[in-house]
Protein backbone atom coordinates (compact mmCIF):
# COMPACT_ATOMS: atom_id res chain seq x y z
CA UNK A 1 0.00 0.00 0.00
CA UNK A 2 1.23 3.75 -1.25
CA UNK A 3 2.84 5.60 1.80
CA UNK A 4 0.68 8.24 2.52
CA UNK A 5 2.24 12.39 2.46
CA UNK A 6 1.68 13.20 5.72
CA UNK A 7 3.56 9.85 6.99
CA UNK A 8 6.41 9.87 4.57
CA UNK A 9 7.04 13.45 5.62
CA UNK A 10 6.94 12.66 9.29
CA UNK A 11 9.41 9.63 8.69
CA UNK A 12 11.65 12.02 6.57
CA UNK A 13 11.53 14.95 8.72
CA UNK A 14 12.12 12.51 11.91
CA UNK A 15 15.49 11.30 10.08
CA UNK A 16 16.61 14.80 9.09
CA UNK A 17 16.23 16.41 12.61
CA UNK A 18 18.33 13.97 13.92
CA UNK A 19 20.74 14.47 10.95
CA UNK A 20 23.59 16.16 12.71
CA UNK A 21 25.42 17.29 9.22
CA UNK A 22 22.11 18.16 7.78
CA UNK A 23 21.10 20.51 10.67
CA UNK A 24 24.77 22.21 10.84
CA UNK A 25 24.12 22.99 7.12
CA UNK A 26 20.86 24.46 7.64
CA UNK A 27 22.05 26.33 10.71
CA UNK A 28 25.18 27.70 8.40
CA UNK A 29 22.47 28.62 5.50
CA UNK A 30 20.00 29.97 7.52
CA UNK A 31 22.47 32.44 9.48
CA UNK A 32 23.79 33.66 5.65
CA UNK A 33 19.99 34.14 4.70
CA UNK A 34 19.23 35.86 7.78
CA UNK A 35 22.71 38.16 7.34
CA UNK A 36 21.31 39.14 4.32
CA UNK A 37 17.47 39.54 5.47
CA UNK A 38 18.98 42.21 8.15
CA UNK A 39 21.16 44.15 5.28
CA UNK A 40 17.44 44.39 3.16
CA UNK A 41 15.53 45.29 6.23
CA UNK A 42 18.32 47.77 6.76
CA UNK A 43 17.05 49.88 3.57
CA UNK A 44 13.79 50.57 4.76
CA UNK A 45 13.38 54.10 6.54
CA UNK A 46 10.47 52.95 8.19
CA UNK A 47 10.22 48.88 8.56
CA UNK A 48 6.84 49.00 10.83
CA UNK A 49 5.05 51.21 8.36
CA UNK A 50 6.36 49.59 5.28
CA UNK A 51 5.13 46.12 6.85
CA UNK A 52 1.54 47.89 7.38
CA UNK A 53 1.77 48.85 3.95
CA UNK A 54 2.26 45.85 2.11
CA UNK A 55 0.12 43.92 4.30
CA UNK A 56 -2.56 46.53 3.17
CA UNK A 57 -1.95 46.11 -0.44
CA UNK A 58 -2.10 42.49 -0.48
CA UNK A 59 -5.14 41.91 1.09
CA UNK A 60 -6.91 44.85 -0.74
CA UNK A 61 -5.64 42.62 -3.78
CA UNK A 62 -6.81 38.90 -2.47
CA UNK A 63 -9.93 41.22 -2.16
CA UNK A 64 -10.41 42.55 -5.92
CA UNK A 65 -8.22 39.75 -7.59
CA UNK A 66 -11.33 38.73 -9.74
CA UNK A 67 -10.95 42.48 -10.83
CA UNK A 68 -7.34 42.46 -11.01
CA UNK A 69 -6.99 39.32 -13.06
CA UNK A 70 -9.22 40.90 -15.85
CA UNK A 71 -7.13 43.92 -15.89
CA UNK A 72 -4.04 42.21 -16.08
CA UNK A 73 -5.62 40.10 -19.26
CA UNK A 74 -7.16 43.24 -21.14
CA UNK A 75 -3.40 45.00 -20.24
CA UNK A 76 -1.59 42.01 -21.44
CA UNK A 77 -3.27 41.01 -24.16
CA UNK A 78 -3.42 44.92 -25.38
CA UNK A 79 0.60 44.29 -25.58
CA UNK A 80 0.19 41.19 -27.50
CA UNK A 81 0.52 38.86 -25.15
CA UNK A 82 -1.90 35.22 -24.51
CA UNK A 83 -3.81 34.46 -21.48
CA UNK A 84 -4.97 31.17 -21.42
CA UNK A 85 -6.95 30.59 -18.50
CA UNK A 86 -7.08 27.13 -16.37
CA UNK A 87 -9.52 25.47 -13.93
CA UNK A 88 -6.69 23.16 -12.43
CA UNK A 89 -3.06 21.74 -12.41
CA UNK A 90 -3.86 18.97 -15.34
CA UNK A 91 -5.61 21.26 -17.38
CA UNK A 92 -2.81 24.19 -17.03
CA UNK A 93 -0.25 21.37 -18.31
CA UNK A 94 -2.22 20.54 -20.96
CA UNK A 95 -2.48 23.91 -21.98
CA UNK A 96 1.03 24.42 -21.83
CA UNK A 97 1.58 20.97 -23.66
CA UNK A 98 -0.44 22.60 -26.14
CA UNK A 99 2.45 25.75 -26.97
CA UNK A 100 5.19 22.79 -27.13
CA UNK A 101 3.48 20.50 -29.82
CA UNK A 102 2.27 24.05 -31.78
CA UNK A 103 6.12 24.83 -31.62
CA UNK A 104 7.54 21.74 -31.71
CA UNK A 105 9.87 22.61 -28.80
CA UNK A 106 12.19 20.27 -27.18
CA UNK A 107 13.55 22.08 -24.34
CA UNK A 108 12.24 24.89 -22.30
CA UNK A 109 14.01 27.66 -19.99
CA UNK A 110 11.98 28.60 -17.01
CA UNK A 111 12.89 30.91 -14.53
CA UNK A 112 11.48 30.25 -10.50
CA UNK A 113 8.12 29.74 -10.56
CA UNK A 114 6.35 27.81 -7.45
CA UNK A 115 3.53 27.86 -9.64
CA UNK A 116 4.76 25.37 -12.20
CA UNK A 117 6.56 23.40 -9.18
CA UNK A 118 2.84 23.04 -7.44
CA UNK A 119 1.18 21.57 -10.90
CA UNK A 120 4.74 19.37 -11.08
CA UNK A 121 5.13 21.09 -14.75
CA UNK A 122 8.90 19.76 -15.34
CA UNK A 123 7.86 15.99 -14.32
CA UNK A 124 4.72 16.21 -16.73
CA UNK A 125 7.33 17.79 -19.52
CA UNK A 126 10.40 15.21 -19.05
CA UNK A 127 7.68 12.47 -19.38
CA UNK A 128 6.52 14.11 -22.78
CA UNK A 129 10.00 14.28 -23.74
CA UNK A 130 11.18 18.12 -22.98
CA UNK A 131 14.22 18.99 -21.55
CA UNK A 132 13.10 21.82 -18.93
CA UNK A 133 16.10 24.34 -17.65
CA UNK A 134 15.89 25.72 -14.08
CA UNK A 135 17.29 29.34 -14.67
CA UNK A 136 17.41 29.96 -11.42
CA UNK A 137 20.74 29.19 -9.53
CA UNK A 138 18.81 26.96 -6.20
CA UNK A 139 16.42 25.70 -9.01
CA UNK A 140 19.14 24.86 -11.21
CA UNK A 141 21.23 22.91 -8.57
CA UNK A 142 17.89 20.69 -6.85
CA UNK A 143 17.38 19.99 -10.48
CA UNK A 144 20.60 18.60 -11.82
CA UNK A 145 20.16 16.71 -8.27
CA UNK A 146 16.08 15.44 -9.26
CA UNK A 147 15.11 16.60 -5.95
CA UNK A 148 12.33 19.02 -5.25
CA UNK A 149 13.08 22.47 -3.82
CA UNK A 150 13.87 21.87 0.02
CA UNK A 151 12.46 25.85 0.58
CA UNK A 152 10.77 28.29 -1.85
CA UNK A 153 13.14 31.15 -1.75
CA UNK A 154 15.98 28.98 -0.96
CA UNK A 155 15.26 25.68 -2.82
CA UNK A 156 18.91 24.69 -2.15
CA UNK A 157 19.05 25.61 1.69
CA UNK A 158 20.40 22.14 2.72
CA UNK A 159 23.14 21.95 0.46
CA UNK A 160 26.40 22.35 1.45
CA UNK A 161 29.09 24.26 -0.88
CA UNK A 162 31.13 21.26 -0.94
CA UNK A 163 28.09 19.03 -1.88
CA UNK A 164 27.08 21.49 -5.05
CA UNK A 165 31.17 21.93 -5.76
CA UNK A 166 30.98 18.14 -6.14
CA UNK A 167 28.13 17.72 -7.46
CA UNK A 168 29.69 20.64 -10.82
CA UNK A 169 32.61 18.47 -10.60
CA UNK A 170 30.45 15.38 -11.41
CA UNK A 171 28.75 17.09 -14.07
CA UNK A 172 30.49 19.65 -15.45
CA UNK A 173 34.55 18.77 -14.69
CA UNK A 174 34.87 21.73 -12.69
CA UNK A 175 37.36 21.57 -9.73
CA UNK A 176 36.58 19.99 -6.34
CA UNK A 177 37.81 23.07 -4.56
CA UNK A 178 35.66 25.97 -6.43
CA UNK A 179 34.59 28.38 -4.44
CA UNK A 180 30.78 29.96 -4.88
CA UNK A 181 31.62 32.39 -7.01
CA UNK A 182 33.32 29.73 -9.26
CA UNK A 183 30.44 27.80 -9.33
CA UNK A 184 27.85 30.66 -9.81
CA UNK A 185 29.69 31.42 -13.23
CA UNK A 186 29.86 28.13 -14.34
CA UNK A 187 26.58 27.88 -13.89
CA UNK A 188 25.85 31.26 -15.58
CA UNK A 189 28.19 30.26 -18.60
CA UNK A 190 25.39 27.21 -18.64
CA UNK A 191 22.59 28.51 -18.76
CA UNK A 192 23.83 31.63 -20.97
CA UNK A 193 24.10 28.77 -23.44
CA UNK A 194 20.10 27.72 -23.27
Amino acid sequence: MAQSTANKFLEDSSAKSFDLRHREIITNNIDKYNTAFERGKSKFYDLSNSKKKANLIKWRTIENLDRYLIDFEARFTANGGKVIWANDAEEARQEIWKIFEMHNAKTVVKSKSMATEEIELNHFLEKKGIRPVESDLGEYIIQLLDQKPYHFVTPAMHLSLEEIAKLFHEKFDTPLDATAEQLTMKARELLREK
